[in-house]
């Protein structure tokens, strides 16, 4: 048996694997976001004795999947922590897209840091592999294993090609990384779950034929977003009745994520909705009369370091009180 946690961290990723083999405890850890001037990936892992992670994935180098690394990887190179495996879609390409459209100086400042610890951090890094949809499966237990759906080869092989052309007239856009988001698909010998991070529609086409075990549990794609909803994917989708859908979300007023359709779409087929934020498509779904939108309004709770938090040792203040819609998603899977 293991845990798959979805911290609240506005909108953004951070989402924490737990499981046993022969005894020993393991733990994993896919994206790391700032949320609240806090890292709540981090204040979870100073309360843990830990020598060793599993392995980390960045799914994506997007603002709100990486802010907290910095931080995160500070702490396992303060505290001598491994890590296994540290699994990514970086590319030269990737930085590239960075150089050809406008960033943010918070954005600049956070891409810095993230390298200088990252560089720091080198030798504690077992494995550091660049994924895609071609990366052969990762063993996580006897039974586990950790396998990659996205991005695909071709993808990232078309940016780099119209990167390098001569002549480029494509204006690359923020939005492009997303096209190189992972899909994680973790399965045992019955089972397994599919974290699904920012990938964009293309990415599900014909999807469900690599999938051969019965979904227990689901990430929604780019926090509910319908732009990326491949309905036929998920119409197919082979899982268990009532399989939970998380969406990680926050007060963004300017996307105004979830879609109110994606959450209808992902309630009428069957999936049992679970959400780290009730705002927006939740609440006009559900006729939620949140209070936490308004206060998150009123204090605008969602807004991000501008540079890395040194406070670890105070305690992590959201949420107040979980429910299916508000604050940290835990299920027991696998």
């Amino acid at each position: 048996m293991g845990t798959v946690n979805f911290k609240n961290v506005g909108q953004g990723d951070s989402i924490i694997i737990e499981w046993s083999n022969e005894g020993k405890n393991n733990i994993g850890i896919i994206d790391c976001n700032l949320y609240d001037n806090k890292n709540p990936i981090l204040e979870y892992l100073s309360h843990k004795s830990i020598t060793e992670i599993e392995f980390v994935v960045l799914s994506h180098f997007h603002f709100d999947h990486f802010s907290g690394m910095p931080d995160l990887f500070k702490f396992c190179f303060e505290k001598n922590i491994k890590i296994k495996w540290f699994l990514h879609t970086l590319a030269e390409h990737v930085l590239q897209i960075y150089n050809k459209m406008f960033i943010s100086k918070k954005i600049e400042k956070a891409v810095i840091g993230f390298f200088y610890y990252f560089e720091l951090l080198d030798k504690n890094i077992l494995n550091d592999l660049a994924v895609n949809s071609y990366t052969a499966p990762i063993q996580l237990s006897n039974t586990i294993s950790m396998s990659f759906l996205a991005p695909s080869v071709k993808t990232g092989r078309n940016i780099a090609k119209q990167i390098n052309k001569k002549v480029n007239t494509k204006k690359f856009t923020y939005f492009d990384i997303n096209k190189l988001s992972t899909i994680t698909y973790i399965n045992n010998n019955d089972s397994g779950i599919l974290l699904t991070s920012d990938a964009v529609k293309d990415c599900f086409r014909n999807l469900h034929k690599r999938i051969n075990k019965e979904i227990v549990l689901v990430q929604v794609p780019h926090h509910g977003s319908l732009m990326n909803i491949y309905q036929d994917f998920w119409n197919k989708l082979s899982k268990k009745d009532k399989c939970p859908a998380v969406f990680s979300v926050g007060y963004e007023p300017k996307d105004k994520l979830p879609n109110k359709e994606t959450v209808e779409l992902f309630d009428k087929l069957g999936f049992d909705v679970h959400s780290t934020n009730s705002v927006f498509g939740i609440n006009e779904y559900f006729n939620i009369n949140s209070s936490t939108t308004n206060n998150l309004s009123n204090i605008t709770k969602t807004k991000y370091l501008n540079h890395f938090s040194k406070k670890r040792n105070t305690t992590y203040r959201y949420p107040i009180n979980n429910s299916k819609y508000e604050g940290d998603q835990q299920f027991d899977v696998l």
